[in-house]
This record gives C-alpha cells, structure tokens and sequence, in this order.
C-alpha cells in the first residue's frame, strides 16, 4: 500500500494555479517547469475524471514523451495503487486518461479526436510550428478547458514566444517566467554546471539556464547587445506616447523587402514603438498600410489603423531614408522614391550621405544601449531581424567578409539609417542655412551636417 504525499511547488509557479484557458512557463534549465506541470497534471486527475493529452512537435517513440516523468510523479506521490501505467498511456481508477502525441501525426481531420480532452500540455513548446498552434488551439474546446505550454526561449519568433509574449499578455492566459533560482530544489550537480558554463560560455549560459534567447553566432553583429537589453528590461511595455512625434526610419526594396522603424526620441533615450515590413508592394500600398494617418481623408482612414496592429495614430516628426531615395525611380511615372513618397505625405524627408554598412553598423551599436523596445509582436519581429544580422562567411579567405544579404538586412540597414542621424549618439551642430538649390528634381536644404551625412528634402 503506498503513501500519499503532499505535493509541493515552488512559489514561482502560483499564478498558474488559478483557473486560465492557456499556462505558461518558460525559463532555462533546472527551473522546475516540467516537473510543476507533470505534478499538477498527476494531481488533478487523481481528483477529478480528466482526459489529458502530452504533446510534443515531433514524438518518434514514446521515450520522447514525458511518459517517464508522470512515472516518477506517481511514484513520488505515493499513487502507485491509483494510476495503471501501460505502454501508450496513462489510466486511473476514477476514469482518469493521459496520452502522448506528436503535432505531426494530426491532420485536420484526425485531430478531431482531441475534441473532447480537458488538458493539453505542449512540452518543449519552443520546437512548436505556427500551424501545430493554429491547429491545436480551437481543437481543445471543451467547456474549462486548458492548454499549457513549458518551454526554453530560443528565438522571439517562435510560435509559442509570438502568442505569449509578442505583445500585451491575454486576459484568458497567465504565464510565468522561471528560471534555477525560483526552484528551491536545485540540485547541487546542476549548480556545477550551471557556474562553469557561466564562467566558459555567459552568453550561452545566460541563455540555457537564465532563459534569454538564445545569441545567434559569433558572426551577429547586435546579440550580444539585445541580449543585453533584455537582461536590463529595456524590452517590455513601452507603448507610443501621443506628447511625442514619431520618426520613421526606412529601407525599401522594390522587387525586395521595405522595412520602416516607428521611433520616438526623448532626449535620453529611443523607443521603438512600432516596425513594418513588408515585399511586393507599390509606394501607394506601402504607406496606406504602414502610414495611414498620411492618407487625404485621415478621418475616413482611421478605423484601419487597428488593422495595422495601432489603436491611435501617429503625428510625425522625420522621416530618415537612404541616399538612393532622390536616384532611383519608383512606379512608372519616372519619379524618384523622395518625391513619390513626399505626394503622398511622407515629409520632411531627411536622406542620408551615401554611406557603407560598417558607419551603419557602427552607429547601431552605439544606439542600441539607449534603445528601448515596445514587446508588440511588430517590434519582436523588428528585433529579431537586427538579432540575426550578421556577417556573411568568407568562401576564399575563411572568416567573415561582410554583412550577409538575407531577409534580416532590411530591418537592419532601416535601423541603421536611424542610427547614423540620431542625435543621441553624435550630437549634430546646425550647417549654415543656404538658399535651397534643385538636384534632380528634388530640393537639398545646405550641405550636409558635419558627421552626419544630412540632408533634408522639403
């Protein structure tokens, strides 16, 4: 006859006790997640008749499965008399039912099977795909039913990371951060490791046991710098403050990526509040979308702004933009981008010195500890794309021979564009005001400030 034990938990994971239709937890190693989210899955179906479901991305054999741990769960809770443990689930006396599954075993029609199960707990849920979350969520529909999540942060673009934490947190989820110290249980072999990893590796280490994401490469130019931010808690709810105007900083592709940055400058710090980006579209589309407050008939125009992910408009202040902007053409009619973009009420228009990527570079790296970032899910994306910026492998000389050209270089070169003309990190003294003078169609206001490469087009 076995003894029933008390099942404790660390004070950390309290706010997943209370009734929510989603529970997260996320942390690094040696944190508990599991082992909270088995215990408390033992100790409801043992009080209550629950069908239950453990999910991973990918289950090749049930060794993958967290068949094991619910074992030693029931073993530690003394209910070895209450719980069967055959090969492919879990049974209690009280009717009680807990499988194991894969999300790429379901389809759409054989994933109706889960309709009427009570819990499903997704492990390692940083592996989960968009269309394993999409699938599963309106599949688990019973009346009080819950979905949970544990999982490591890897990218901020994983599809578990983007619904928890890529904007303001649901009102139907709670979500926990834990990490080795919330766990009162850490063993000692792990607190080994945990210290020489920290003393080899902090980067890595701040990732596998402190939960941050994880730094790309050595060959990223900005993590180290993000990662930073994030352990300084200069990622979080920093909204658009309607006292300030936003600037914006562009790079745009025609056949290729357009990204915008939305920033607003305080004086001491930078906060991005916004980002978009976006492939295929005309000058006309671009800015109905990014910049609809910009349209002739703002008032007809505004409901569409929650449709670009904003509950208010925007004023704005500059717009920062590349020095190609007053050559190349854009559209048919034969204008250049600076002038098609300014008939559409993208003004004042500050175009840049024609530099290369090393001074943009450059410039973000100063930037990037005076930034702030708004944790929406447009700016996540914003930041992952400066996250994996990064050097292009050298094939004839080995090493690194300059910024790869992939789909992060837009968002990058945008904030790098910003970067080079903020003030705040290269405090620009007025030029001499000349008599506006016309190149190429397109009006230049003095040379360009010193140190700056400015020039702005009215």
């Amino acid at each position: 006859m076995s003894t029933r034990k008390r099942l404790e938990i660390p004070r950390a994971f309290k706010p997943l006790l209370s009734p929510r239709r989603y529970k997260g937890a996320y942390g690094g190693r040696g944190s508990a997640k599991s082992h909270f989210f088995a215990g408390e899955l033992i100790r409801r179906c043992r009080s209550t008749r629950l069908r239950c479901v453990c999910i991973r991305e990918v289950q090749n054999s049930i060794r993958e499965s967290v068949r094991q741990l619910l074992i030693d769960k029931i073993a530690a809770f003394g209910l070895s008399d209450f719980f069967s443990v055959l090969e492919q689930e879990i049974r209690g006396r009280n009717g009680s039912l807990i499988i194991f599954k894969g999300m790429q075993s379901f389809n759409s029609e054989n994933i109706k099977s889960l309709e009427g199960y009570d819990i499903a707990w997704v492990e390692e849920a940083q592996n989960l795909s968009e269309p394993s979350l999409r699938l599963l969520r309106p599949t688990i529909r019973k009346a009080g039913s819950e979905l949970w999540f544990s999982w490591n942060p890897r990218h901020e673009t994983d599809a578990v990371d983007r619904f928890f934490r890529g904007g303001p947190q649901r009102a139907d989820a709670a979500l926990v951060a834990v990490n080795w110290h919330d766990n009162p249980w850490f063993p000692d072999v792990l607190r080994i490791e945990k210290e020489s990893d920290y003393a080899s590796d902090p980067e890595m280490a701040d990732h596998v046991w402190g939960g941050n994401y994880e730094i790309v490469s050595e060959a990223s130019y900005y993590a180290r710098l993000i990662a930073e931010a994030e352990r300084q808690g200069r990622i979080g709810d920093f909204p658009h403050d309607p006292a300030r105007p936003v600037d914006t900083a562009w790079d745009i592709g025609i056949d290729d990526y357009t990204a915008i940055w939305f920033l607003q400058d305080d004086g001491v710090q930078v906060t991005a509040i916004d980002y978009h980006e976006t492939s295929g579209q005309g000058a006309e589309e671009i800015v109905r979308e990014a910049l609809p407050e910009l349209q002739p008939e703002p008032r007809l125009v505004a409901p569409a702004l929650s449709c670009v992910g904003r509950e208010r408009a925007f004023a704005y202040g500059e717009h920062y933009l590349p020095h190609d902007v007053k050559l190349r053409e854009w559209g048919a009619a034969g204008r250049s981008r600076a002038l098609t973009l300014m008939r559409l009420g993208v003004k004042p228009i500050r175009v840049g010195a024609q530099q290369g990527p090393a001074e943009r570079i450059n410039a973000g790296r100063a930037l990037l500890p005076l930034m702030r970032f708004n944790r929406t899910k447009r700016v996540m994306l914003g930041l992952s794309r400066l996250r994996r910026y990064s050097r292009r492998q050298s094939a004839t000389l080995g090493g690194f021979a300059g910024p790869l050209h992939d789909v992060n270089s837009h968002g990058a070169d945008a904030f790098g564009e910003y970067a080079v003309n903020c003030p705040l990190i290269a405090p620009k003294v007025p030029a001499p005001r000349e008599r506006p003078r016309l190149q190429g169609g397109v009006y230049l206001e003095g040379p360009p400030v010193e140190g700056s490469g400015r020039r702005m087009v009215t």
